[in-house]
């Protein structure tokens, strides 16, 4: 009996012992034993998305109608006059205004601005540097500047030059522009020419645009006298014949 006590007791001690280097060999070198595991980090709660939020973005109609330009109605009516005149008419004066024009730039090449402005300042009656302000803001050369002060000194409507030259950075030709002032092309043409011979020297400016007549109205006495007869004939027609007018009384024969 007294052998089997030391026995167990050394057993004990034995187990012990070989229980402690066990767990000291399971531990990572450096660390402390005795700590307590860090607690990891929970990851940063993330909001729901509020359904009610309404992105500030602004409807396409409001944003098209905000970059739209504002309406002009002296512009809307001139396009719209101009609207009426044939294809054929657009094209056979917007190619001789084109001619004109070229032959005006190709003076202000040659002789220089600073001359070309001086005989086209007198004609109009401004300055030399105000057309040259002019030619500068618009954008536009020395041909299409006598052309739209020719123009705009005839127009029949309220549309200014500044109007006509924002039709012709929208693509109006001249032919329409002139139309929708209610100017006559024929004479147009004849107008320009006249202030093309100023600004290339030919002729001396005398302060007076070259005057337009109105597409609707006669340009003479006589053609008033015509009119007036053809409506005459006209009325006596629609009476038919013995209607009760003399023909020859009406019409002054």
């Amino acid at each position: 009996m007294k052998r089997i006590v030391p026995f167990l007791v050394g057993s004990a001690v034995a187990v012990s012992l070989a229980a402690a280097a066990f767990a000291q060999s399971s531990t990572p070198a450096g660390s402390d034993p005795s700590a307590a595991p860090a607690a990891s980090s929970p990851a940063p709660a993330t909001p729901p998305p509020d359904a009610s939020a309404v992105p500030a973005t602004a409807p396409a109609s409001t944003a098209e109608a905000a970059k739209a330009p504002a309406s002009n109605p002296a512009i809307d009516r001139v396009k719209e006059r101009g609207m009426k005149i044939s294809a054929k008419q657009k094209a056979e004066v917007d190619k001789k205004i084109d001619d004109i024009e070229k032959a005006i730039e190709t003076e202000s090449t040659t002789k220089g601005d600073a001359e070309v402005a001086g005989r086209v300042a007198a004609e109009f009656g401004v300055t030399p540097d105000a057309l040259i302000a002019e030619r500068s803001k618009y954008g536009r050369g020395w041909g299409e500047l006598v052309v739209g002060r020719t123009l705009a000194a005839n127009a029949k409507t309220d549309a200014t030059l500044d109007d006509l030259f924002t039709m012709r950075s929208q693509g109006v030709g001249w032919a329409s522009i002139a139309a929708g002032l209610d100017l006559k092309l024929a004479d147009v043409v004849t107008a320009v020419k006249s202030e093309q011979q100023v600004a290339m020297g030919v002729e001396k400016g005398d302060g007076k645009p070259a005057m337009i007549a109105t597409a609707a109205a006669p340009k003479t006495k006589a053609d008033s006298k015509s009119v007036a007869k053809g409506e005459v004939k006209a009325s006596a027609s629609d009476a038919g014949v013995g209607g009760g007018v003399d023909l020859n009384k009406a019409t002054g024969k």
